[in-house]
């Protein structure tokens, strides 16, 4: 399939004003507003796999990478995998026929999930990767 220029185009320019608006609204809502405690954490005493993401956000908007992977490891890991997913999309809008294997690989995929599911259970348990 053909593309034309001006798809090319919105294939370049949208992500960047869509990411532009994403971080202005992430910080704005993480300065002006408060936001309540989990209330699994609260009720419950344990994390759930959301527990940590503003933290983990608010720590990417501000370039530490460490803190975000300690706060809440899916927000890193999630990022990346959507960064590499668009790059094999803007490559085939330009023709380029490029596969990042693994991203295609079922089997991996549901080890990747495995790993996540035990790494919120585990963190539960071993303080030294529990939300800070």
């Amino acid at each position: 399939m053909k593309y034309k220029t001006v798809h090319k185009v919105l294939v370049v320019a949208a992500p960047f004003a869509v990411l532009g608006l994403l971080v202005l609204t992430a910080r704005f809502a993480l300065t002006h507003f408060t936001f309540p405690e989990c209330p699994s954490v609260r009720f419950l005493h344990i994390y759930c796999p959301g527990c940590g993401s503003t933290r983990a956000v608010r720590a990417l908007l501000s370039g530490n990478i460490l803190l975000a992977l300690r706060q809440n490891i899916s927000v890193p890991v999630l990022t990346v995998l959507a960064l590499l997913y668009y790059l094999e999309f803007a490559l085939k809008i330009f023709g380029v026929r490029f596969r990042i294997p693994l991203l295609h690989n079922l089997k991996f995929m549901v080890f990747l999930l495995v790993l996540w599911f035990a790494y919120f259970a585990a963190r539960n348990f071993i303080p030294a990767i529990a939300p800070v």
